[in-house]
C-alpha cells in the first residue's frame, strides 16, 4: 500500500523528470550553410536550414502544421523578434534581428510561438561572421605600425575564420598561399606578401589597397590598408667574384677578363645608384628590374686608367678598393 509519502516522493521525480527535457548538454556546432537539421525542444519545428547560419542569413525552420494566419506568429532570441518573411503549413522563413544575441559557447535559445503554441529550440548555433579587424604585425619590419609592403610577412586580426579553404587576395590578384590561419574567437591570417606584387623604386610611397578575405563557405569580407607597393630593400655587401685588389691592365685585357663586382642583399632596387671614385670616376644604377637578391656591377679594365679606385653602392655597408697597374 502506497503511504503519503511514497506519493509526495513520486511526484517530485515526475516532475523532476519533465524539467529536464530542454536542459540539454549543448550538441557540438557542426553541419554547413545549406544543410537541414537540429530538432527544437518542443515539437513545434523539427528542423532549420542552415544548420549553422551566419547571423545575417536567412533561416527556414521547418515543421509544423503552422498556423498561417498573420499575426499568429513570432520568433524571439532574448526579447529580441525576428522578421518573419513568410509562412506556409510546414516552413516558417525568417530573419534574425541585427546585433542578435550569441552566447560565448556560439548559440542561443530562440522561441517559436505560433497560433498559441509554444516551442524552443535550446541549442541553435551561429557561425561568427568574418570580419577582417586590423593588421597585427609586419614581421619583417622592426617598427610597430608599419605599414604593408610587397614581400613582407603580415599577420592580421581577423573573426570568423575558416582554417580550411580560405583564400585572399589585394586589389583583386591572388595572394598564393601558404595562409596560416587559426581558429580563436579573435583569429590570425599570416602569409607573405609575394615580391611580384612590388611596383616602383620609391619605398617612402604609401597608398591604399582592398585585402579581401574569402571563407571556405564562400563569405568575403574586405579591408582597406595602408600599402606601400615599393619592397624594402636591404643591400647586405659588395664583393668581387675572385677577390683581389691589385690588377693589371694589359694582363686582364690580353686575356679578356673584366672586373666582376656582385651586390647582394634582399629586393634590390633598380634605381639604386652606384659610384667609382678615382682617375676614370663612373656611375650608374644597378638597372635590373624585378627585385632580385643579387645583381652583378662589371668594370671593363681596358676603357680605365692606372690608379686606385673605390666602388661605392648606396645602401650598402662596405666599400670595395683596389688599384690598377699599367
Amino acid at each position: 500500500m502506497r503511504t503519503p509519502h511514497h506519493l509526495a516522493l513520486l511526484t517530485i521525480m515526475l516532475i523532476a523528470l519533465t524539467g529536464c527535457k530542454k536542459d540539454k548538454t549543448p550538441p557540438s556546432g557542426g553541419g554547413g550553410s545549406g544543410g537541414t537539421g537540429g530538432t527544437g525542444g518542443g515539437g513545434l519545428v523539427t528542423s532549420w536550414s542552415p544548420v549553422v547560419p551566419y547571423p545575417d542569413d536567412v533561416v527556414t525552420f521547418t515543421g509544423g502544421p503552422f498556423n498561417t494566419t498573420p499575426g499568429q506568429t513570432s520568433i524571439m532570441v532574448v526579447n529580441e523578434p525576428f522578421e518573419i518573411l513568410d509562412i506556409t503549413a510546414t516552413q516558417i522563413t525568417a530573419r534574425p534581428p541585427l546585433d542578435m544575441f550569441i552566447a560565448a559557447g556560439g548559440y542561443n535559445a530562440p522561441i517559436i510561438t505560433n497560433g498559441g503554441v509554444v516551442d524552443t529550440i535550446p541549442y541553435m548555433f551561429w557561425k561568427r561572421p568574418l570580419e577582417l579587424m586590423s593588421l597585427l604585425d609586419n614581421v619583417d619590419q622592426f617598427t610597430s605600425g608599419a605599414v604593408s609592403r610587397a614581400g613582407d610577412s603580415l599577420v592580421f586580426r581577423a573573426t570568423g575564420c575558416t582554417p580550411g579553404g580560405m583564400s585572399l587576395s589585394l586589389d583583386g590578384v591572388n595572394i598564393p598561399g601558404p595562409l596560416a590561419v587559426d581558429s580563436d574567437y579573435i583569429c590570425t591570417i599570416a602569409f607573405r606578401l609575394p615580391v611580384q606584387f612590388g611596383t616602383g623604386s620609391d619605398e617612402t610611397f604609401i597608398t591604399t589597397a582592398e585585402l579581401r578575405a574569402t571563407n571556405g563557405d564562400g563569405r568575403t569580407h574586405t579591408l582597406e590598408i595602408p600599402y606601400a607597393p615599393t619592397p624594402d630593400m636591404r643591400i647586405d655587401g659588395l664583393e668581387l667574384l675572385g677577390g683581389g685588389n691589385l690588377f693589371s691592365i694589359s694582363a686582364l685585357s690580353s686575356n679578356g677578363l673584366v672586373l666582376n663586382f656582385r651586390v647582394y642583399g634582399r629586393y634590390l632596387n633598380a634605381l639604386a645608384p652606384w659610384t667609382l671614385s678615382g682617375p676614370a670616376p663612373a656611375s650608374g644604377t644597378l638597372g635590373v628590374g624585378g627585385y632580385p637578391s643579387e645583381v652583378p656591377i662589371v668594370l671593363i679594365p681596358g676603357s680605365m686608367q692606372p690608379g686606385t679606385y673605390i666602388l661605392s653602392v648606396e645602401g650598402a655597408g662596405n666599400l670595395y678598393a683596389f688599384t690598377l697597374t699599367p
